[in-house]
């Protein structure tokens, strides 16, 4: 890599019990404040290597005093057990959600701010532009998850947010950096022996893309121009191209995936996969390299810090691990390395907004035209949401049986007849 990845040392234990610390021998509002402040700025923001940002009591244009502001972060914070009633919650929450107007100015902005409430309990309050709401989250008891998602909110006060704009202008078919990515990988699979395993996998891909797709690259002349965008001329291998293509967009996945899970299964400290991998290359080389990235597509790094099993069982997508030589290492480093300027888990980075990242991402990296043609469609969010209300799944009708049976929604069983209907699955989950 061109630049190490320093990972941030917040002792995330220690943040916690600072917070509980201070609303425990809190007796108003004001002690909160200059208590809890005290914690973010010395166990959080120091840490992060984030100065000048704090604005306390700070005044708005309206008039309207915010008791912390942090860049797009707004904190409001209340007396000890003012968050126990709904009232009560729900006057902080407008309250805050009046402080993020004014401050935000237009409409457009609100959804970049995130709103904290702060008691004995912590509380979230952010504006979602699908459904035109504004969310709140909690209030929480004060653990170890609640804190690490305030950390990751004043963590994107020094890096990019995850979103669509962004992550195609770095990783989208016009980055230099994922040109040569993709030109490196097909030379790869063009140049695989036959017999190896690496060719084994190729080969059974494009076996069974051709038979779920109907696939012919003869009947496909959006293919030519897909080929000159990523800079490959003379006799394509077009098979080579699309398997090129899926490895680079499923490694970004991957990467993406790892870092949120180094998040919240990290252990004591706020750590990061990314600076993790990047300290294997640059320590070890090479070989460093190819081990933790065995690690990842194994599903190592899910089953160690999150117990979650089978997550990754070394697809076909892992076949580059076989022909990793130092040229595709470099390259494959540098995603990497410029993902670690993005806050992977944004105040935005709900499940719902992940689902449709992801997707326009991918809907870029293969022009639309060709994945229609490949008899690729993404099910329309109202398709998803009215299929559901028809059959009396909505998000009213589950609500009403978890009030008579908390656990009621999660005994229900939903069979999916046509796989377009995956979107309808997720819609469901949401």
């Amino acid at each position: 890599m061109s630049s190490r990845v320093i990972a941030p040392q917040v002792d995330i234990d220690n943040v916690v019990t600072c917070f509980r610390n201070s609303v425990r021998r809190a007796r108003t509002e004001e002690d909160i404040r200059v208590w809890v402040s005290r914690c973010i700025e010395e166990g959080i923001l120091e840490p992060l290597g984030i100065k000048e940002v704090g604005k306390y009591e700070y005044t708005l244009v309206s008039g309207a005093r915010v008791d912390a502001l942090y860049g797009h972060v707004i904190i409001e914070y209340k007396a000890p057990g003012k968050l126990s009633a709904e009232s009560d919650i729900r006057r902080a929450k407008e309250q805050v959600i009046r402080y993020i107007q004014h401050e935000a100015g237009s409409k457009a902005e609100w959804s970049r701010y995130l709103g904290v409430i702060v008691s004995d309990r912590i509380a979230f309050v952010r504006y979602d532009p699908r459904t035109d709401t504004w969310i709140l989250r909690g209030p929480y008891e004060i653990r170890r998850e609640v804190v690490v998602k305030l950390v990751e909110a004043l963590r994107g006060l020094r890096r990019k947010p995850l979103d669509v704009e962004h992550l195609l202008r770095d990783f989208g078919p016009k980055s230099q950096l994922t040109v040569k990515l993709v030109k490196a990988l097909y030379n790869k699979v063009v140049g695989l022996e036959e017999g190896s395993r690496a060719k084994l996998l190729f080969n059974d891909w494009a076996r069974l893309f051709r038979q779920a797709t109907g696939y012919r690259p003869e009947e496909l002349e959006e293919l030519p121009e897909l080929a000159r965008e990523y800079g490959i001329g003379g006799t394509v291998n077009y098979d080579a191209l699309i398997f090129s293509i899926h490895t680079y967009y499923a490694l970004l996945l991957k990467l993406i995936a790892a870092e949120i899970v180094y998040l919240y299964g990290g252990g004591k400290f706020y750590r990061s996969y990314i600076a993790e991998l990047d300290d294997a290359y640059t320590s070890r080389g090479l070989e460093g390299l190819r081990e933790a990235l065995q690690d990842l597509e194994s599903g190592g790094v899910f089953k160690r810090l999150m117990n979650i099993e089978n997550f990754m069982e070394g697809d076909y997508f892992s076949w580059y691990l076989d022909v990793l030589d130092k040229d595709l290492a470099d390259l494959i480093a540098e995603p990497a390395r410029r993902l670690a300027d993005y806050e992977v888990a944004t105040p935005q980075l709900e499940p719902e907004f992940a689902r449709d990242l992801l997707k326009r991402l991918y809907q870029n990296l293969v022009p639309s035209d060709l994945r229609h043609r490949l008899g690729e469609f993404y099910t329309p969010d109202w398709l998803a949401n009215y299929l559901l209300d028809e059959v009396g799944l909505s998000l009213e009708n589950l609500l009403k049986m978890g009030e008579e049976d908390p656990l009621k929604p999660l005994e229900l069983r939903v069979f999916r007849p046509r796989l377009w209907l995956g979107h309808v699955f997720s819609s469901l989950h949401k």
